[in-house]
């Protein structure tokens, strides 16, 4: 079968990206602490991959622990995995999770020569894509070369289908490359037809983050009594800490900011705001005085969420749209999120009032005053959610049937 190129436009565009993309992961790396990303962004590993793979792209943590128990199942059947990145976070966190059982690097940039480049040193019989990762020259170079694409949790956002017509043009066109669209819901699926998706190629079989591991457990990392504001953003730290309420004040507050690079900034809120704190990634003890912990590290947050006595999820009152809701869901903990909810609305559909979604940063400190005067009710939203998440267990075996005639 012949596929039509991303076309001369978006190639010119990525020779005057280039610059701009070579700059990005020079940065990128020596702010994240990965030497090697501007290496693996542009030039790759220097062997050769010695079998076939099958190849699985997320673009950062939040992504590569959704796919997790997808990668191990796959693993586990047998299968040689390259496991790749968009962010030194998300590497990071792959070299973590699976030390040597897959091969992990990061995904090159859209480049012809580049992708061409990736494709000759990997062996590769599938390519999986997590969510709405669509790179047209690398998915292009894939489906020329006969290699299967399956998008899995296949989604779009509003934004997409608003986007300036060229680049609605060109995410139609990367959409012909794609093999099977594996997604969560009719309203993924109405988007996807919309940007121009095959409705044939596309098959609704559920959330691969509610497939997460329900029997795993974690250490306490923190010996008081906490509060966790999970992923947050620029912004919600001051915004949150601000405004917290006076019964509150006795609970430690422990932040784990989304992007852990942030930490210094977050460290000079704090100290404006008059705020006694610790430090995770300085080894600073917390004692009867520290109002605050900045757990600046990465790798732990389910092991502060597991532990925590309620669980504030970021990225829900700014604009960013929610994080991942299913993580604290299935480790049974009282969750609170903010407005912005477009990332996480099929969360919110299935956790029901499991959870509790509020209106503003003063409403929230409402409930978590109210959550911690009837401890009772926040033990029983926390055992409501993970019910919830228990009754998807069925979520990955859905994505393994799907999957296995590419294999």
């Amino acid at each position: 079968m012949s596929y039509v190129p991303p076309g001369p436009g978006y190639r010119l565009l990525s020779v005057l990206l280039l610059p701009i993309w070579l700059l990005q992961a020079l940065w990128h790396g020596k702010t994240q602490g990965l030497k090697c990303y501007f290496r693996l962004r542009f030039r790759g590993e220097k062997d050769k991959a010695k079998s076939a793979q099958t190849w699985v792209h997320a673009s950062s943590v939040g992504e590569i622990e959704a796919v997790t128990p997808l990668v191990r199942a796959l693993i586990d059947s047998g299968e040689s995995i390259l496991l790749t990145s968009f962010t030194a976070t998300g590497y990071k966190s792959i070299k973590r999770n699976f030390n040597d059982s897959v091969e992990a690097a990061i995904i090159p940039v859209d480049f012809v020569w580049t992708c061409k480049r990736f494709l000759r040193r990997h062996q590769l019989k599938l390519c999986l894509l997590m969510e709405t990762e669509l790179w047209p020259e690398m998915l292009y170079q894939c489906a020329r070369r006969g290699i299967p694409i399956v998008q899995i949790n296949a989604r779009l956002s509003q934004k997409s289908l608003q986007a300036p017509a060229f680049v609605r043009a060109l995410l139609g066109r990367s959409m012909s490359y794609i093999s099977l669209h594996l997604t969560r819901n009719d309203s993924d699926q109405n988007r996807l037809i919309e940007l121009g998706a095959d409705p044939l190629k596309i098959r609704i079989i559920g959330n691969l983050k509610s497939s997460t591991d329900l029997l795993s457990s974690y250490p306490n990392l923190i010996d008081r009594e906490y509060l966790l504001i999970a992923s947050s953003h620029e912004g919600e730290e001051t915004m949150l800490l601000s405004q917290r309420s006076a019964l509150t004040e006795k609970l430690l507050i422990v932040i784990a900011p989304r992007h852990p690079a942030r930490s210094s900034t977050i460290q000079q809120q704090l100290s404006q705001l008059g705020l006694n704190y610790a430090t995770r990634s300085r080894s600073q003890p917390i004692d009867a005085q520290t109002q605050v912990y900045l757990a600046d590290t990465l790798g732990e947050l389910k092991a502060l969420m597991a532990h925590a006595r309620i669980v504030i999820m970021g990225g829900s009152f700014d604009n960013t749209g929610g994080h991942n809701l299913i993580e604290p869901a299935a480790l049974a903990r009282a969750i609170i999120t903010g407005p912005s909810d477009d990332n996480i609305r099929e969360d919110i559909k299935l956790l029901g009032d499991a959870i509790i979604q509020v209106a503003d940063v003063e409403a929230c400190w409402q409930s978590v005053e109210h959550l911690l005067s009837n401890p009772e009710q926040a033990t029983a939203l926390g055992l409501q959610a993970r019910e919830a998440v228990a009754k998807q267990s069925h979520v990955l075996d859905n994505y393994l049937t799907e999957i296995s005639p590419y294999l």
